[in-house]
């Protein structure tokens, strides 16, 4: 398969790095379009009235220093060689779930490429000792992967994420509706410069997650590995408003 990967932690971090080193061990074709730097809750942003620098560092191995839906943008705009048979988006280091997928540059840039016509998938993992669940994921990849490549559309994005238990205290593999609560507790930081002035950043706490365990977040909490298929545009309320025509 031809495959494009991404990211929002930039294409030095250990997520990306392993699905390369993976999928060219598989015998694939792997082009990596990537972010300088960590680009994490850039969402589905695209730039249009600022330059952008793209760098080749290796043979189909470019980076962008701008957003992670960029990447792909940019890419199919004619940076890349090729049309791909799927987007990979990921590894992330940290969940993606629930109202936070909304904010989540890993799902962004799955989103854009679902959009352009290119079925796609994003990947997230707990994180252990500051980096992915490797032996989990290889174990989930080597035995079902085949098995989400036939049934790749661009009518969703795969959304998965994989917990921070082992392969063998898997509880199983859950497909799961999107949590409505966010995944973190966010706090506002503060901090004083006596020359600058005060600094604020959002800080997030531990997870916080569902009870229900048909939702990714209650998943994802009892040791599944949730997949969730979300549509790439916004749906449609159905409510009708009352309004007088003229």
């Amino acid at each position: 398969m031809k495959i494009v990967l991404t990211n929002d932690d930039g294409y030095l971090a250990d997520g990306i790095l392993f699905l390369e080193t993976y999928f060219l061990s598989k015998g694939h074709e792997v082009y990596t379009i990537a972010p300088d730097k960590e680009r994490s809750g850039a969402s589905h942003s695209l730039t249009f009235r600022d330059s952008i620098k793209l760098v080749k560092t290796e043979a189909n191995k470019w980076v962008l220093n701008s957003t992670p839906a960029d990447c792909i943008h940019f890419g199919f705009l004619g940076i890349l060689p090729i049309r791909p048979d799927v987007v990979i988006s990921g590894i992330n280091h940290g969940y993606n779930l629930g109202v936070d997928t909304i904010y989540s540059g890993t799902v962004g840039a799955a989103r854009q490429a679902a959009l352009s016509g290119i079925p796609s998938i994003a990947l997230s993992s707990a994180v252990i000792n500051n980096t992915i669940n490797s032996p989990l994921i290889k174990n989930f990849f080597d035995i079902h992967l085949d098995q989400i490549f036939n049934q790749l559309s661009t009518d969703y994005v795969i959304n998965i994420n994989f917990p921070h238990c082992s392969y063998a205290d898997l509880k199983g593999i859950k497909q799961t509706r999107l949590s409505h609560k966010h995944a973190y507790s966010d706090n506002l930081v503060t901090f004083d410069s006596p020359q600058q002035g005060r600094y604020y950043w959002i800080n997030g706490e531990k997870p916080n997650f569902d009870t229900d365990e048909n939702t990714d977040s209650g998943a994802i909490n009892a040791d599944y590995i949730s997949i969730t298929l979300i549509n790439p545009m916004p749906e449609v309320n159905k409510k009708v408003l009352t309004i007088d025509d003229i």
